[in-house]
Formats: structure tokens, C-alpha cells, sequence
């Protein structure tokens, strides 16, 4: 069985991330989307609080029987994926766990705490974004080109009041919702 594991800020959720997830959720037996607390790669902390970011990313895929939206890193305030992966480990002992990461990730998986515990313990997969290059380091991976949506969270927070510029990469769920709370003001 097999179960694929998605992590990041979701600050907010965007299209290409549900691009991202419907392509995998196909493949897996369950595919587990878990909001970071907070990137050690990062200097700020998601604005969002997690329950903000969770009810986007739940309005992104009502129903989906395969999709699990985990709480583990904002409960536990973990920062680091190594300790996700060996939660995730434990309790689904019977599942080979697929790491998704996006390009930019990947290039600075080096970076990562544990990263060779990491790729030791999953499949890593990493999904291009649009006009981003994959550094070759000499680590295993399967690479997904089919991802089409070039967005960024950072883009849409910064433009939140330019809703032409971002209407067309974000699910309009999550746009109304956004606005409905003044998030990003």
C-alpha cells in the first residue's frame, strides 16, 4: 500500500498544490497533506493560522475519501520532516511512504535535517514547476514534469488586493474565503 506524504505552509493553498495533489492521490491508497508549523528554511512563520489553512485546503477537496489533512507538526510544533516521516512511520507501519517536494525543495534538500535518514526512509518525489531546473546531486528520485500551474504562496499574499493577478491560481473556494477573513490584509 501505498502512501504519499505533502508537506509545506499552504499560506495559502493554491492551485498548483491541488494540481499537485490531484496527481498523486490517484496513486496512492492515502495521501497525507500536513501543514508545517513552521519551515527551518523559512525566517517567517506561516501569517495563517493552521486551522485557517486547513479549512482552505479542506474546501479544496470536499469529500475525498483518500485525502487526510493531518495536524501532527502545529500539535507537536515539529519543524523538521524527518520526524513527520517517523511519525507517519509508525502509524502506518503497512505503507511505503512517497515523499513529495517541489523542485525548489529539492534543490536545497541538501539543507534538509537528516536528509539522508530521509532518503533512506521514502520514495522522494519532486515535481517541476514551471521554469524551475532541477540541480543534479546524485540522489534517487522520480520526477514529475505534468504539473502546469505556476504559483507561489508568497506571490498571492502579496498581491491579495490584485485579484486579477491572482484569481486564475487560486481555487475561488479559498478566494472568497481569504477575503471573508481578512486574511493577508
Amino acid at each position: 500500500m501505498n502512501l504519499y506524504f505533502f508537506g509545506g505552509s499552504f499560506d495559502p493553498p493554491h492551485l498548483g498544490h491541488k494540481e499537485i495533489i490531484n496527481h498523486f492521490i490517484d496513486q496512492s491508497d492515502i495521501l497525507v497533506v500536513c501543514p508545517s508549523y513552521k519551515s527551518p528554511l523559512k525566517h517567517d512563520a506561516p501569517i495563517a493560522s493552521f486551522l485557517h489553512r486547513k479549512e482552505m485546503l479542506e474546501m479544496m477537496f470536499p469529500d475525498n475519501e483518500k485525502l487526510s489533512i493531518i495536524d501532527y507538526e502545529i500539535h507537536n510544533k515539529i519543524k523538521y520532516t524527518i520526524d513527520t516521516i517517523k511519525y507517519l512511520k509508525c502509524k502506518y507501519s503497512n505503507y511505503e511512504i512517497h515523499l513529495i517536494i517541489g523542485s525548489d525543495q529539492f534543490n536545497k534538500f541538501h539543507l534538509w535535517k537528516d536528509y539522508k535518514d530521509i532518503l533512506n526512509s521514502v520514495n522522494l518525489q519532486v515535481v517541476s514547476r514551471p521554469g524551475e531546473q532541477i540541480i543534479d546531486n546524485n540522489m534517487s528520485f522520480n520526477h514529475t514534469k505534468l504539473i502546469n500551474v505556476d504559483a507561489s504562496s508568497s506571490f498571492i499574499r502579496k498581491n491579495i488586493f490584485h485579484i486579477n493577478e491572482i484569481s486564475g491560481i487560486l481555487d475561488q473556494r479559498v478566494l472568497k474565503y481569504i477575503n471573508y477573513k481578512g486574511l493577508y490584509n
